[in-house]
């Protein structure tokens, strides 16, 4: 897996995936994320891995965030 370093939103994340992703999924993964508060710094989860399944348009994703590491595990597009 590759090491990507991405600023996004004033916050620096690293992406770890195997995929060739674009930027516009990137975005779309780290908006999704930062909206359910997946990078929270609080309370005793945090630096603890979290996983999530995420379906961007008909694409679907299993991702685990570490603190501010995003590891994509799996991309699978969809058929409508």
């Amino acid at each position: 897996m590759e090491v990507y370093p991405f600023h996004h939103q004033n916050l620096f994340f690293n992406i770890i995936t195997d995929y060739d992703l674009t930027f516009k999924e990137i975005r779309g993964i780290l908006d999704y994320l930062l909206s359910v508060e997946a990078f929270k710094e609080e309370g005793e989860d945090w630096g603890c891995g979290k996983f999530f399944d995420l379906r961007l348009g008909n694409i679907q994703y299993e991702i685990d965030v570490n603190c501010y590491e995003v590891v994509i595990y799996q991309r699978t597009e969809l058929t409508p």
